[in-house]
């Protein structure tokens, strides 16, 4: 893997949105599900490392800096590049538990608001998976106009060669 910068020049990313999300039982401190060999998940990151409860409210183009602790840049970032504030990222489960939001999952892949959170007959565990199976529309697009440009530099350099 390549990288453009120095890892500990990088600002902190959240995990991933994965197709498992829903599947994964209830959320743990990231330090817990590292010492049982595994890595954190989104709703880990989201349920334990946040400063945000379930209904907070705000206004405006941004949501809180106070919210995101170590991922406060990558956020804001993201909040800039999409123009759409960041949903709150937990809410309550069925037994009071925090949760990850599929809203903000939705988000964070760059996702229109509510183009899966709103589909009817969707529930909690459809639309995790449905965003972690989805693609970031971003990426996609810019992988095909690499693509494409590719192809076109290979068509002009293909009209004056000798075969």
């Amino acid at each position: 893997m390549a990288r453009l910068w120095p890892r500990d020049k990088s600002e902190k990313l959240f995990k991933t949105p994965t197709a498992n999300l829903s599947r994964n039982g209830a959320p743990q401190h990231p330090e817990k599900r590292k010492q049982g060999g595994h890595g954190p998940t989104l709703e880990d990151e989201a349920c334990h490392l946040l400063n945000v409860e379930p209904g907070a409210d705000y206004g405006g183009d941004f949501s809180p800096s106070e919210w995101w602790g170590d991922f406060a840049p990558a956020v804001r970032r993201w909040e800039v590049l999409t123009g759409q504030p960041a949903p709150v990222p937990v809410e309550f489960g069925p037994r009071g538990g925090l949760r990850l939001a599929p809203r903000f999952a939705e988000w964070l892949m760059g996702i229109v608001s509510g183009w899966i959170t709103k589909v009817e007959g969707l529930d909690r565990s459809a639309q995790l998976k449905a965003i972690g199976d989805g693609v970031v529309p971003q990426q996609a697009y810019a992988a095909f106009a690499h693509l494409l440009g590719e192809m076109e530099r290979g068509r002009h350099e293909g009209l004056g060669g000798t075969a």
